[in-house]
């Protein structure tokens, strides 16, 4: 697996390990590894759950793929998370909204993932021909939220087999990219209007909420 920013060196990884300085790749996990022919995709109804930290790439990476699986003839829709935050009326919640130990908030982000999800899933099976894919563009970053997508999917893939499940992690610490990557984050309706110095600041404390907990995919989480 390779992901290559612009202007950079390309940087590889070999069995989840990255060589080089600073890291920036892309990781996928699948919960089924029974396709043989890699044109049978077609035919599948996919879900793609994002992970990873803020500002690392994820809707880069999803609006990236979708505008491919469409123009190959697939149909791939969006299902952001965040956005769909603050459509329920809670854009310009702060750091302390992220903070795994505020209970109350750590229980509506459940909630609106799990909705999210939802509305994911409703999209993907509407049509019976052909493929679709849903994208969840969400971070996903504890194996808890994570076996709660498996465990939601798994349900609904029992009366539908054509439904799979992948995940993609993006991973980045290159400074200079993150630094970039969180001021272009203070355009979005969270900052928009405030003093963007501490609007900068009060999402690297976002990050840190998320970094606290943050656990990386690994193979064993679908062995239930």
């Amino acid at each position: 697996m390779a992901y290559e920013k612009p202007g950079s060196e390309k940087v590889s990884t070999e069995n989840g390990t990255q060589k080089g300085p600073n890291r920036s790749a892309i990781r996928t996990f699948s919960t089924k590894s029974n396709i043989s022919n890699p044109h049978n995709v077609f035919q599948e109804q996919l879900v793609i759950a994002m992970v990873g930290l803020p500002a690392r790439g994820k809707s880069y990476l999803s609006k990236a793929t979708a505008r491919y699986l469409n123009f190959a003839g697939c149909p791939c829709r969006l299902f952001n998370a965040g956005n769909l935050r603050r459509e329920q009326g809670l854009a310009g919640t702060d750091a302390a909204f992220f903070d795994q130990n505020n209970a109350e908030a750590k229980e509506m982000r459940e909630i609106l993932a799990m909705k999210c999800l939802r509305q994911l899933l409703d999209w993907v099976q509407h049509s019976n021909k052909g493929c679709r894919v849903g994208i969840l563009d969400a971070t996903n970053t504890t194996s808890e939220r994570r076996r709660n997508v498996i465990a939601q999917v798994r349900v609904e893939a029992k009366l539908n087999p054509r439904l799979q499940l992948i995940f993609v992690e993006s991973l980045a610490d290159d400074p200079e990219l993150l630094e970039n990557n969180y001021r272009m984050k203070l355009s979005n309706d969270d900052y928009k209007g405030k003093d963007p110095i501490k609007a900068l600041a009060d999402f690297k404390e976002r990050v840190r909420k998320y970094e606290a907990v943050y656990e990386e995919v690994c193979d064993y989480e679908d062995n239930d």
